[in-house]
Order: structure tokens, then sequence, then C-alpha cells
């Protein structure tokens, strides 16, 4: 009856560890991009540059500040220095509007220019959030749970001949 308590107790830590490690992977690579997603987002649909200077550094901060996590065909869309570049570029632009008239057309063309490219690089980064969940971390944690898994499996089936060897005799 022990053996069975064991193998109740191993696979309920298993599913502890997976839930931790599901958890820590998700809130370290993941949801910082979909933070910075939501402030490039609220940038995208504001009126002034100052609110949007203001985003645009918080999206900063969440963003990874280099690589690339598309590792089979890699592109200059989806590598990260190259978008923080890009963020420098706009909040550029943004001071250089702050200084024009509200009602002209320069302001107009500037905000709307850079609405378009905040859409852009939206679309951009959503595109490589899928390849962010295949990072080397994570790829060795699944290594480790599907070594776990084995190791289980492997006990459970010795326990199983062993508790047949003894029920036979």
């Amino acid at each position: 009856m022990s053996a069975l308590k064991a193998a109740t107790v191993g696979i309920i830590g298993l599913f502890v560890l997976a839930a931790g490690l599901s958890y820590y992977g998700y809130a370290n690579t993941v949801y910082p991009v979909d933070r910075a997603l939501g402030n490039l987002a609220r940038a995208a649909s504001t009126q002034t540059p100052y609110e949007l200077a203001d985003y645009i550094r918080a999206a900063k901060t969440d963003l990874p500040k280099s690589g690339n996590p598309v590792w089979a065909f890699p592109t200059a869309r989806t590598d990260f220095g190259l978008i923080q570049l890009e963020l420098d570029r706009v909040l550029s632009r943004a001071n250089s509007i702050a200084s024009l008239e509200p009602h002209s057309s320069a302001y107009s063309t500037g905000m709307s220019d850079i609405h378009v490219t905040l859409f852009a690089m939206q679309k951009d980064i959503i595109d490589a959030i899928p390849y962010m969940y295949v990072s080397t971390t994570n790829m060795a944690i699944s290594a480790v749970w599907i070594a776990i898994i084995l190791g289980l499996f492997t006990v459970m089936r010795r326990g199983k001949s062993r508790f047949q060897e003894l029920d036979s005799q």
C-alpha cells in the first residue's frame, strides 16, 4: 500500500511542478510582452504626444532589449533590438510633434503616422509571441518534465510487476 501512496504523491507532485513551471515560464517570457502590447495599444489610441510617449516608455521597459525569438527563419520584424530602435524613433517623432499646434495638418499627419507605425509594431510583436514559448529555458523544462513522467511510468510498471509476483505466490 505504501507504493500506491508514493505513486499518488509523485503524480500530485508532478502536477504541482507542471503548474509552477508553466506559471513561471509564462510570467517571465510572455506576460511582459503582453503588457507591452497593451501599452502600445493605448499609445496608438492617444490623442496627445505626451500620453503617447508615456505609454511607449512603459512598453519599452517590458519588451526585451534584444534578441529574436524566431529561431528557424528570423526576420527583422521579430527582432526585439530593432523594435526597441523603432520605439526610440517614435518617441523622437512624438517629441517633435509636441511643439506643433494641435489643430495643424502637420500635427494630425504626424500623429496619424505614429499610430499606423504602432499598429504595425503590435502585429509584428503578436507574430513573435508563439515563438517565445519555444525558448531554450522552456525546452529544458519540458525535457525535465518528460523525463520525470517516463521515470514515474517506469517505477509504476516495476511496482505493478512486483505486485503481480507477490500476488501469484
